[in-house]
C-alpha cells in the first residue's frame, strides 16, 4: 500500500517452527509459511554459530522454480517446495553439519525480512544415547505472585571440554526461545558413577521462578552442552492464571448485580406506593361524585321551586 509521503507499508508474517529434532543420518522438513502479499522473492539461509548466512536458494515468488546457490544443488541433499504460502526446506541424509539454524525470508521491494528461525537440534538414537536431560512436569497450578522451581536431571558421560548447562523459554508471543540462566560449570550436586566402558555423573539443576506474572508462561528447557553436542530436555510447561484480573472482573460484575438488584427493589417499592395511593384516593374520589350529584339535584330542585313561586 503506497501512503501519502510515498513510502510503502504493507503487513505480511513469516512463520517458522523453532525447534525441531532430528536424528543423524534421517530426513527432516523444515517448515515455513509466508503471507501471500507483497512479495517478490522468498528465500531460506543456512547460519552457523560464528559465521555468515549462507544463502540456500530462492524463488520468485508464484513462478514455482526454486534456484539454488553456494553449491546446495550439488549435495542432493537439500530439496525446496515452493507452493504459492510456503517455501519447505527438506534436508535428507543429514550430517553433523546440518545441525544450526535456518532462516526463511521474503524480499519486497529490496527489503528482506526474515522469519525467527528454525533450530536444527541433534537427537541422538537411543542405542547411541550417552547423555540423558529429564525434566519434571509441575502438577501445581499457578497464579499471579506464586513461586516455582523447576528441576532438571543429567546423566551424562563425562569428557573433557565445555560443560555448560542453558535455560530457556519458548513462549507463544515469541517465536525464538530465549535463554534466561546459564550454569557456567558442574553443579555440586553431581554425583560420578563409573561403568565397565565409561565413567558417567548424574546431576541435578534447578532453575528457581518468584512472583509469576502471565508473561513467564510458555516451556521451559534445559539444555546440557558437553562432549561437543547440545542436549535439549522434553521441556516442562507453566501455565499462569492471572486472578489479578479475574477478580476485578468478578468484583465488576458482582458490584452490577448488586446494582441491578438495588434499582428493581426501588422500582418495586414505588410502583407498590402508588397502588396504594391509588387505593386510598378512589373511595374518596367516589364520595365526592355522590356530593357533586346531590348538590347539583339540590339546585335543580331549589329553580324549580323558585319558577313556581314567581307564577
Amino acid at each position: 500500500m503506497l501512503t501519502t509521503e510515498g513510502t510503502w507499508e504493507y503487513d505480511h508474517f513469516i512463520h517458522q517452527d523453532s525447534l525441531l529434532f532430528a536424528e543423524l543420518g534421517s530426513s527432516v522438513i523444515i517448515p515455513c509459511s509466508h503471507s501471500d502479499d507483497y512479495i517478490n522473492t522468498v528465500l531460506w539461509y543456512k547460519h552457523s554459530v560464528g559465521k555468515k548466512p549462507l544463502l540456500i536458494a530462492y524463488s520468485e515468488h508464484g513462478s514455482g522454480s526454486v534456484t539454488y546457490q553456494n553449491g546446495f544443488n550439488n549435495t542432493n541433499r537439500y530439496f525446496i517446495r515452493s507452493e504459492p504460502d510456503s517455501f519447505n526446506l527438506t534436508i535428507v541424509h543429514l550430517e553433523e553439519y546440518d545441525f544450526v539454524t535456518y532462516y526463511c525470508a521474503v524480499s519486497f521491494l529490496n527489503m528482506i525480512t526474515f522469519g525467527e528461525g528454525t533450530i536444527l537440534l541433534h537427537k541422538e538414537s537411543d542405542g547411541m544415547r550417552r547423555t540423558t536431560v529429564l525434566q519434571q512436569p509441575v502438577s501445581d497450578r499457578l497464579h499471579s505472585g506464586d513461586s516455582v522451581t523447576l528441576q532438571c536431571s543429567v546423566i551424562s558421560q563425562i569428557c573433557a571440554g565445555e560443560y555448560r548447562v542453558y535455560w530457556f523459554r519458548h513462549s507463544s508471543g515469541h517465536s525464538d526461545p530465549g535463554i534466561i540462566y546459564t550454569h557456567d560449570n558442574r553443579s555440586d550436586q553431581c554425583m560420578e558413577r563409573s561403568e565397565s566402558s565409561s565413567s558417567t555423573q548424574s546431576c541435578v539443576y534447578s532453575l528457581s521462578q518468584t512472583e509469576l506474572t502471565p508473561s513467564d508462561a510458555g516451556i521451559y528447557y534445559c539444555a546440557v552442552a558437553t562432549c561437543g553436542k547440545i542436549h535439549l530436555g522434553n521441556g516442562t510447561k507453566l501455565i499462569i492464571e492471572d486472578l489479578v484480573i479475574w477478580n476485578s472482573i468478578t468484583l465488576v460484575l458482582a458490584t452490577l448485580n448488586i446494582m441491578t438488584m438495588i434499582v428493581i427493589i426501588t422500582l418495586l417499592i414505588v410502583i407498590h406506593k402508588i397502588h396504594i395511593r391509588d387505593a386510598l384516593n378512589q373511595p374518596i374520589n367516589q364520595w365526592k361524585q355522590i356530593m357533586d350529584i346531590d348538590t347539583l339535584h339540590q339546585e335543580d330542585t331549589r329553580v324549580i321551586y323558585t319558577q313556581r313561586i314567581m307564577r
